[in-house]
């Protein structure tokens, strides 16, 4: 999946995520929610040239480096950690999610705002700016995304 599917993928599980918590089903906003960091994660790392490899530690790392680069405001990785340990709970062991000291309508914003920068960064790709900034593109380089455009 391309990162440009990817930040749309977030944008569809913030969104389940939110309804979720307004029905007050936290087991499943926290895993929408969980699943929406990630996508986010994922998308803007495959877009600045950043490892993820499908692994939870890896995301995490990589949100410590989007965060150090300023293409992230906040580092996500402890919300990361957070989202992943309450939805663990919440569906192997069955137990209601904890949030520590967060509320979902922090989370929430929290997360909104990492998909928000996938999107932004999506639009950038799309609109053809900032293709300098973006190492790759589905696996091809940035001559070959640009050539690809060209009517």
């Amino acid at each position: 999946m391309s990162p440009l599917s990817k930040a749309k993928l977030a944008r569809e599980h913030f969104t389940r995520a939110s309804a979720a918590f307004e029905a007050e089903d936290p087991v499943v906003g926290v895993t929408f929610l969980h699943l929406a960091a990630e996508a986010a994660i994922v998308a803007l790392a495959e877009m600045n040239g950043v490892a993820t490899d499908r692994q939870h530690w890896r995301k995490g790392q990589a949100a410590i480096e989007l965060h150090a680069r300023d293409i992230l405001s906040v580092d996500l990785s402890p919300v990361l950690e957070l989202l992943n340990q309450a939805r663990k709970d919440a569906g192997y062991e069955g137990e209601e999610p904890s949030f520590g000291d967060w509320t979902p309508p922090e989370l929430l914003s929290t997360v909104e705002e990492a998909v928000r920068a996938a999107e932004d960064a999506m639009q950038s790709v799309e609109d053809g700016s900032d293709l300098a900034d973006h190492a790759t593109q589905n696996g091809e380089d940035v001559a070959n995304a640009e050539e690809d455009r060209v009517p």
